[in-house]
């Protein structure tokens, strides 16, 4: 049986110390992982403070952005939440958004290349030979003794995030697992071949696990449920790689009318794409056991962990309110 998490949402209307209650909520109701996501936030901050909170569950940043951080820097905060959570920390890799990292200025470069090299780089620096990768770098010392990176205590793996079948392969050379967001269930299988394909041609014997994560509207009205997860889904669907995604499992006319109303900036015709077949493609939506009945369709597509990403139904809930009430009503039993 796959691991089940939830993913929270770190640039939800919610302070820091909300976020990290509900870290510490998930804990103490039994999930196996917290994953952070990383958009306008930091993530990398808030999975230390949900660690130190927290006693038994994995905390994963889901993802850090690698265009907004140096590999030294992303290495070193991986080993201060790793060494003091004692190990349970993953740190998830992404490259993010391509109009939101060009918007704040960074050129984003060649990215089948740059994520599986900045992986690389992450995991030089974490094994201690961060001097083979950036030979330049002058020796440093402390009262007479040579100084060198932090590594880690305990094992840290690192993982990379995926959308499309040559990231997922790209990131299956050098990860040490997957994270998928925003893909149709149907589109996972697909997924999965990439990445034992990508192993495969690099020699890697190891199977390469992924997690996915999967927003959830849970209500006893169904309806309600429907329009708040098409509400949500609204903004992604016209993204490249998540439209992408959705074509590429069979949803063609959907992603083509989604892509043309996205570059049109019209939210109302973009919403219109959104069926509810397809958002039963990509969310939990409904009364708890109709939702626990999805759940384990996507438990049953091979993914190590499935993370639900809670969301609130009524406009009014607040968001630390759903997630709770999310936790509880799908909490393992």
């Amino acid at each position: 049986m796959p691991d089940l998490g939830v993913a929270l949402l770190t640039f939800a209307d919610a302070r820091l110390d909300e976020i990290v209650d509900l870290g510490r909520t998930a804990d103490e109701l039994g999930y196996d992982a917290c994953y952070t996501t990383e958009s306008l936030t930091d993530a990398l901050a808030i999975d230390l403070a949900i660690a130190l909170a927290t006693r038994t569950i994995r905390v994963a940043s889901f993802v850090s952005i690698s265009y907004l951080r140096h590999p030294l820097i992303a290495a070193q905060a991986a080993v201060t939440i790793s060494d003091l959570s004692g190990g349970r920390f993953v740190l998830g890799l992404g490259l993010g958004h391509r109009p939101r990292v060009e918007a704040v200025g960074v050129d984003v470069g060649r990215p089948l290349q740059d994520l599986p090299r900045y992986i690389t780089d992450v995991k030089e620096i974490l094994g201690g030979r961060i001097h083979d990768r950036y030979p330049d770098l002058p020796v440093q010392t402390y009262q007479g003794k040579r100084l060198d990176v932090r590594t880690p205590r305990h094992p840290l793996p690192v993982y990379a995030a995926a959308v499309g079948p040559k990231m997922a392969a790209a990131g299956a050379t050098c990860a040490d697992g997957l994270m998928v967001y925003l893909v149709p269930r149907t589109g996972i299988a697909a997924l999965a071949d990439a990445v034992a394909k990508g192993a495969a041609e690099a020699g890697r014997s190891a199977h390469v696990p992924i997690d996915f994560a999967l927003h959830a509207f849970v209500d006893d009205d169904l309806a309600a449920a429907r329009d708040s997860a098409r509400r949500s889904l609204t903004y992604w669907v016209g993204l490249p790689a998540y439209n992408a995604a959705l074509a590429r499992a069979g949803f063609v006319d959907e992603a083509a009318r989604a892509r043309e109303a996205f570059l049109e900036g019209d939210q109302d015709a973009l919403r219109a794409t959104i069926s509810d077949r397809l958002i039963d493609e990509y969310c939990l939506v409904g009364p708890p056991e109709r939702c626990r009945e999805q759940l384990a369709a996507w438990q049953s597509t091979g993914v190590a962990t499935v993370a639900v990403m809670p969301d609130p139904v009524s406009p009014d809930e607040p968001y630390s309110d759903a997630v709770k009430r999310t936790l509880a009503a799908l909490a393992p039993r």
